[in-house]
């Protein structure tokens, strides 16, 4: 039996969002680094016999290493993180990110650009790519290149969570919504309808998805308060929750 798929356009919502009752929401903390840093395998011994060639080399290292943390550090000061994200940036690093520095083929400041936001999904805070590169003049193509070369090993469930927990903290939404929204998240998951989109992009759909629902006699949620919340585009949020609202429409009338 074919079935008529009529997506539904929601009025713009008429209700306080403010009345809503909250709850203090708590951010995932960070994960104790218990691992040495990689960084540690471009150091040699200072007793054994070197070169002067490989003195320099080891200067040249420890010089653009020093520049590579002190970037870190300026972008971690002027965004208001946890100086605690330093380490876990250092750690994430790896040496052969040094040889592409002296090929010149990658800068200081991508490299700690690049440490910095897998960092920042490691520890599962909710700041996007956008919100760093807003504020610093580097290619992006750069940082993804570099990101693909940072081993990352985090759990894209829990940076989802925490920018659900962040756009429905900041639209004075409960715990029991934010509940609602992980329980989407989860059938969005089984369904595989995920394919590389961003975390907040991700987040910003589940909310739209969720207030409609939800808030259905209110009129729903306009896109424009959740981008604003989610630092998103509309249109970007837009194409991957009309993927998720046609098929969980679908499985709902099976």
């Amino acid at each position: 039996m074919n079935i008529k798929i009529r997506l539904i356009r929601p009025p713009v919502p008429k209700f306080n969002l403010n009345v809503f009752e909250t709850n203090t929401l708590q951010i995932i903390p960070i994960e104790k680094q218990t691992q040495e840093s990689n960084c540690n395998s471009i150091r040699q011994d200072n007793n054994s016999d070197t070169s002067s060639d490989n003195n320099q080399e080891l200067s040249f290292d420890r010089k653009k290493l020093s520049a590579i943390v002190e970037e870190m550090k300026n972008q971690i000061s002027l965004l208001g993180l946890n100086e605690d994200l330093l380490k876990v940036a250092i750690q994430l690093l790896q040496p052969q990110l040094l040889s592409e520095l002296k090929k010149k083929k990658y800068t200081a400041i991508a490299i700690a650009i690049a440490g910095l936001i897998a960092a920042l999904k490691q520890t599962y805070i909710p700041i996007t790519q956008k919100e760093i590169l807003a504020k610093i003049s580097v290619s992006k193509k750069l940082i993804k290149k570099i990101l693909l070369k940072i081993h990352n090993n985090y759990k894209l469930e829990s940076v989802v969570y925490a920018f659900i927990q962040s756009i429905s903290q900041n639209l004075g939404f409960n715990q029991k919504f934010i509940k609602f929204c992980i329980q989407v998240f989860k059938k969005i998951q089984q369904n595989n309808l995920i394919q590389g989109e961003h975390e907040n992009v991700i987040a910003a759909a589940i909310v739209k998805y969720s207030g409609d629902i939800i808030f259905a006699n209110r009129g729903g949620i306009i896109p424009s308060v959740i981008a604003q919340q989610a630092k998103c585009s509309i249109s970007t949020f837009k194409i991957f929750h009309k993927k998720v609202f046609e098929k969980l429409y679908l499985l709902c009338k099976n």
